[in-house]
Formats: C-alpha cells, sequence, structure tokens
C-alpha cells in the first residue's frame, strides 16, 4: 500500500500542479486563438464566414466565462474539453465533410494531456461519439438526396462498419492520451514524494549534526570549567608557598627568583581565572 503523503508533501505537491495548471492555460490561451483563427481561415472556401466567426466566438466566449466566474474550479478544464470538441465538428461542417477535419479531434485529445487530468478526456470521447454517430446516421439515412438539405459529415461513405472502425481508433486514441495524463501526474507525485523524502533526510542529518556539534561543545566547556577550577588551589597553594619561603632565607639570589617564579605563577593564574569566567559564560 503506497503511504500517505505528508503535509509538506501534499504542499509541494499541490504548489507544483498548481504551477502546472497556470502554465498550461497559458499555453491552451495561444492554442484557442490558433483554433479560433483557423476557422477563420477555412470558411474562404464555402462561404462558411458566420460559422467560422460565431460558433468560434462562442466557444472561446464559453470556456473564459467558465474560468472567470468558477476560477476556483476545474470545470473550465472540462468545457475546454467540450470546445475542441466542438470546434472539431465546426471544422467538419466548414469543410463539407472534408475527413481530415476528423483529425483535429486527436490533435485536441493530446492536448489535453497538459492538464494531467485523464478525465478530461471523457467529455471529448462522449461529444465525438455522439456527434458521429448522429450525423454519420443522419447523412446515410435522412438527407441522401444530393440536391436537397445536406449534413456535410463525411465524403467518403461512412457506412455502419466505417463508423465502427472510426470510433475504436479514436477511443484507443483517447485511452492513450488519458493514460498519458495519469502517468505524468503519477510520475510528477512521486518524483516530488521523492524530492521531498530526500529533502526530509538532509534535515535530519542537518539536525543530528547539529546536536552532536552542541553537544560536543558542552561536553568541551564543561572539561574547560573542571580544569580550570582544579588549577585555581595548586596556583594559589604555589603563591602561598613562594611568599613562605622568601621569609626563611636572606639569600638575595634566591629571593629573586622566587619573586621571579611568582610573577610567571601570577601570570598563569590570571590566565586560568579567564579561562574560568569564559567557561562559566558559555556553560550557561
Amino acid at each position: 500500500m503506497k503511504p500517505k503523503a505528508t503535509l509538506n508533501e501534499q504542499d509541494y505537491i499541490h504548489h507544483f500542479m498548481s504551477t502546472m495548471t497556470q502554465r498550461s492555460d497559458t499555453i491552451i490561451n495561444y492554442i484557442l486563438a490558433i483554433y479560433y483563427l483557423f476557422g477563420i481561415a477555412i470558411a474562404y472556401k464555402y462561404d462558411t464566414w458566420e460559422i467560422g466567426i460565431g460558433v468560434g466566438t462562442l466557444n472561446l466566449i464559453i470556456y473564459y466565462s467558465t474560468k472567470f466566474f468558477l476560477k476556483k474550479s476545474k470545470a473550465y478544464q472540462y468545457i475546454l474539453s467540450v470546445v475542441l470538441a466542438i470546434f472539431m465538428a465546426q471544422y467538419i461542417y466548414q469543410m463539407h465533410g472534408m475527413f481530415e477535419m476528423h483529425f483535429t479531434v486527436f490533435i485536441a485529445s493530446t492536448i489535453l494531456i497538459i492538464y494531467q487530468d485523464w478525465k478530461l478526456q471523457l467529455p471529448l470521447t462522449f461529444l465525438v461519439v455522439l456527434h458521429h454517430g448522429g450525423l454519420a446516421y443522419l447523412q446515410n439515412n435522412i438527407y441522401t438526396d444530393p440536391k436537397g438539405l445536406q449534413v456535410y459529415f463525411s465524403q467518403v461513405n461512412f457506412d455502419t462498419e466505417t463508423f465502427l472502425i472510426h470510433v475504436v481508433l479514436a477511443a484507443v486514441v483517447f485511452f492513450m492520451n488519458g493514460y498519458w495524463a495519469y502517468y505524468f501526474k503519477e510520475h510528477s507525485k512521486n518524483h516530488i514524494s521523492k524530492i521531498s523524502g530526500e529533502y526530509e533526510v538532509e534535515n535530519i542529518k542537518l539536525a543530528s549534526a547539529k546536536y552532536s556539534t552542541a553537544s560536543q561543545n558542552q561536553e568541551f566547556s564543561n572539561f574547560v570549567y573542571n580544569t580550570s577550577q582544579n588549577l585555581k588551589f595548586p596556583l594559589s597553594s604555589v603563591l602561598s608557598a613562594i611568599d613562605v619561603a622568601k621569609t626563611k632565607t636572606d639569600n638575595d639570589e634566591i629571593i629573586a627568583h622566587f619573586e621571579q617564579i611568582k610573577e610567571e605563577t601570577k601570570k598563569i593564574d590570571t590566565l586560568v581565572n579567564d579561562i574560568f569566567i569564559k567557561s562559566i559564560a558559555i556553560k550557561n
């Protein structure tokens, strides 16, 4: 069983996914602009300016209004899936059923991978099946008169066998793109979990090293404190002994040596006192 993410790890994942979503939204802005302009560009072929401008504009209004009014929701991403499917239907109609226009739905399906959410493939799949099934039926069974009203779904014979093959192949593409979206999301989470784990291990090592250093410093401070304290009494005894020894002789040369020893001992005593005072400060 996969362990649950820690609080920090969840924060990292949330931040990463938010950043990826923002970047994906920026890319989608350019893609929608291209889709819209493409619809206008192909309008000259069969004079479908109303469809190219009207449907394209409506698609953009639906997408951006949803994104604006539902800022904290992922609903706009599902609307994007619907919009891309409508653009496909728009292109097919504008080009009077040109079969190549059907391929734009595969481009749309691939584009949705950037959000790393396999569920975004579902609205696209549903609308493609509904669109293809409904219009294929109308073209082959209802509007069959070449001189009458036309559906403009396909320029090739789109019988039941062709329809089933078309839908199955499209479903395979949608499934694979959904899988890759899921895979990339899980890979991102696992990568963040690994980095988070390594970061926590490093924190533990640093904390351990800091504690070890502090412990060693404390031990050294105790050693200095005890040593300086132990030296104070012998030094005091030496100074006292020198004073006593000076009273026991009249030899000036020996007294001079005693004075020199006393001065050097005082220097040592002063140094020990300084060490003792500093060790107390460190200890506290």
